[in-house]
């Protein structure tokens, strides 16, 4: 399971604490109290450039940030509340499209709708674990392998090669029956010339994750058909 991109927490941990602590964003000052206990109890000042948190009668409550006050940001947290700002973007479009929607509303659980499931799953991306290469048995075929992981689901996989003169073909993977696996498979002889794969793996929302896989001169050789 990835890590959230803004928390560090997993994609249902933040989920949650989005449903439990600020559910909804409304056009007002204040945007959401939290229970006293939460992970927002005691603490207050600015979240990002939009949100502040702000402490009432001994509970957290999330507001929007004043208007007018000029805050200087590092390069980090810029792309912090820009990943976060796209995030509700996406959020409000899936709450417009039925189909998406109910996508998200089959995860809801726990109190967690549908709304703050997409903004965790966009600040999600895939994850590729791995990349490798198995000799199919009893062929001159070679399988390249991707495992690929989501926490939702794993939309599609593309796999490219890159030979030694620079160019470059793209692949669509299957995936192998109902696991995280995804094949591609290539031959000796047209593997003997490659130096990259390269794999894609996209997620729901549409972002997705590169990995590549570099063959070395001494496996290349290895691999070699042999008359």
């Amino acid at each position: 399971m990835g890590q959230v991109y803004l928390t560090g927490k997993t994609t249902m941990q933040f989920a949650k604490e989005l449903s439990k602590n600020y559910f909804c964003i409304p056009k007002s000052t204040e945007m959401a109290r939290g229970d006293k206990g939460s992970i927002l109890d005691g603490f207050h000042g600015r979240l990002n450039d939009h949100i502040v948190i702000k402490q009432r009668n001994g509970k957290p409550v999330m507001c929007f940030y004043p208007k007018g006050k000029k805050v200087k940001w590092t390069e980090n947290q810029k792309k912090h509340r820009e990943v976060f700002k796209r995030a509700t973007h996406y959020a409000a479009w899936v709450m417009s499209d039925p189909e998406k929607l109910a996508f998200y509303q089959q995860h809801e659980h726990d109190g967690i709708n549908a709304y703050n499931l997409a903004i965790a799953d966009y600040v999600h991306k895939p994850v590729i674990a791995s990349i490798d290469l198995r000799k199919a048995r009893g062929t001159d075929y070679y399988l390249i392998r991707v495992h690929a992981t989501d926490d939702f689901i794993i939309t599609g996989v593309d796999i490219s090669t890159i030979d030694l003169s620079g160019k470059r073909a793209v692949f669509k993977a299957p995936r192998f029956r109902k696991t995280d696996v995804w094949l591609y498979r290539i031959s000796s002889e047209n593997l003997s010339t490659i130096h990259t794969i390269r794999a894609l793996a996209y997620d729901y929302t549409g972002n997705h994750t590169m990995k590549e896989y570099v063959i070395t001169p001494d496996e290349a050789m290895k691999r070699l058909p042999h008359s």
